[in-house]
């Protein structure tokens, strides 16, 4: 049996590599000989690898291959054998191999070291493992190499990770049959669900790979408060419940990311007509928050503030009797870029409740008033707009780089019309697109862009191959050229050949295809009486509505 060392190199063999390499270009392959000759096959002793923990010196799995073609007593085979944890940065494990033996075999233990001490691999994670064999042949004619691969699935054991393909709310607080929870913020892996609860035991089983899992508290029949709760993943079987005390409905966030359940009864809402940032960070002057674009349950302001205490206070109904504050009292930390749980006080109690913004910059802050949320960026955690690069042929630059700050709609929806006047950055003349129409940055999120204002023009217009379709529109990110960075529909389009066209079901969210492809010619057809459009970049998504 062979065992595999990390670092195993024999330096000869490397040396006739590289000569075989250097004289490459001078002599001509012999494809004519080779090119049937591949005959080297991998043997993986399985295709999905479980590792065992509690038999580390047990063999776990072996790679037999077989011999290459045999070119006669004129050629040296010298045999390359690779390692590849499939989307790891690390460099491949590489080793020759000339003595004839074709084997490779790891305990539980040395292929756990090598995919999470070496290649990264978590514990308890699936990883995709390429296993490449390359023969090369030294001798008269430079002879094309032979090469044979293998994928193989290895599951890592140790502390299970916190990570879900779906999320369930399950307990006798749900009934029989467990309640499936939304994604609703892939990035921060943060799941929701609002419904009904009767009195009883709660907790969130999950469905990861091979494991049933499940998040619960670190003790048994925990009741349940109006913060985030620590939440521990363990085995489903084993994994404890919080405690549901009365029927009602409820909201519950589980956040992935931070490790936190939140549960709380949908009552318990902000009620605020208009926000406001106060305190001395500000100054003397409350600054009003303005509602996202997007979602109206959100506000957002960027702009600078100066070190010092800082509270959102809530107007309503005309009186300005509570604030928003950090959830808890004695914390004043802002929790740089992350999102976290607020509280509410009476105005009175805002000296001794408040976040501290630590020094004089920019910050962004954007309050989710459903959700109860709140995150503070500052400079160095600011959320960055989305930098594209493309061939901008009108100027002669490529590839061109832009920051995309705002969209502009594109199409026959107009006409094609544009405003008059000259680009300021590049003094070229506007051709297509006018500012009316532009897609606004959000302050929210500066990869998203929102359209809201008058209903759009859906002007039939005829295309260059002949269609006339009524209200087709992309979204560019330049004003005078027709070859810039484009968001299109998913519809089928070829440049010179035909363009594409996706019917759009108002209310409906439309995947997206960006760059300077033959998206350029695929277009959405908007919907009548459309007066919303909003264009997620982070997500690939357009909707058209009516607001």
């Amino acid at each position: 049996m062979k065992t595999m060392h990390l670092y195993r190199n024999l330096g000869m063999v490397a040396v006739g590599m590289m000569s075989m390499l250097a004289t490459s270009c001078e002599e001509e392959i012999d494809n004519t000989a080779s090119r049937n000759q591949s005959e080297i096959e991998l043997t993986p002793s399985g295709e999905y690898i479980k590792l065992d923990e509690s038999k580390p010196n047990e063999t776990a799995f072996t790679l037999k291959w077989s011999t290459a073609h045999n070119f006669g007593e004129d050629y040296i085979t010298t045999y390359k054998y690779e390692m590849q944890l499939i989307g790891s940065d690390v460099a491949n494990i590489k080793e020759f191999d000339d003595d004839g033996e074709f084997l490779r075999s790891y305990t539980n233990k040395e292929m756990q070291d090598i995919l999470v001490d070496y290649f990264g691999l978590t514990t308890s994670t699936i990883g995709e493992v390429l296993f490449t064999v390359t023969a090369n042949f030294e001798g008269p004619r430079l002879m094309v190499p032979d090469i044979a691969t293998a994928t193989v699935k290895f599951k890592t054991y140790g502390p299970k990770q916190y990570k879900a393909d779906n999320l369930y709310v399950g307990g006798t607080a749900v009934g029989d049959d467990n309640i499936k929870m939304t994604l609703k913020d892939e990035t921060n892996r943060i799941y929701s669900y609002e419904g009904a609860l009767v009195a009883g035991k709660i907790n969130f089983p999950v469905d990861y790979a091979d494991e049933l899992n499940a998040i619960g508290p670190e003790t048994a029949d925990a009741p349940i408060t109006t913060g985030e709760m620590a939440g521990v993943i363990s085995d489903r079987a084993e994994a404890n419940s919080w405690v549901i005390p009365s029927a009602a409905t409820y909201r519950i966030t589980v956040n992935m990311s931070k490790q936190t359940v939140k549960i709380v009864e949908a009552g318990a809402v902000v009620e605020a007509d208009q926000i406001f940032l106060a305190g001395s960070a500000v100054g003397g002057e409350q600054i009003e928050m303005a509602q996202a674009l997007e979602n109206d349950q959100i506000y957002a302001w960027r702009g600078a503030l100066k070190a010092g205490n800082l509270y959102i206070p809530l107007t309503f109904e005309g009186e300005q009797a509570m604030a928003i504050v950090p959830e808890i009292a004695d914390s004043h930390d802002i929790e740089d870029g992350q999102l976290s749980t607020f509280g509410q006080v009476l105005i009175s109690k805002v000296d001794k409740q408040y976040w501290t913004i630590p020094a004089d910059g920019t910050y962004r802050i954007v309050l989710n008033k459903e959700e109860k949320s709140i995150t503070i960026y500052s400079t160095a955690t600011d959320l960055k707009p989305l930098t594209v690069s493309f061939n901008n042929t009108e100027l002669g630059k490529n590839p061109w780089s832009q920051e995309v700050n705002v969209l502009h709609m594109y199409g026959g929806f107009n006409s094609f019309a544009y405003d008059s006047g000259i680009d300021e950055e590049t003094g070229k003349s506007f051709k297509y697109c006018q500012v009316k129409y532009n897609l606004i940055q959000s302050v929210a999120n500066p990869k998203v862009f929102v359209y809201k204002g008058d209903v759009l023009p859906r002007n039939e217009y005829k295309d260059n191959y002949g269609k006339t379709n009524a209200g087709w529109v992309n979204f560019s990110t330049l004003r005078y050229a027709n070859n810039g960075w484009f968001v299109g529909s998913t519809a089928d389009a070829v440049r010179n050949s035909y363009n594409g066209y996706t019917t759009v079901t108002a209310g409906k969210i439309e995947g997206a295809v960006t760059g300077q492809g033959n998206n350029r010619y695929a277009y959405f057809l908007i919907p009548e009486g459309c007066n919303y459009v909003v264009v997620d970049l982070e997500n690939n998504t357009v909707l058209f509505d009516i607001k």
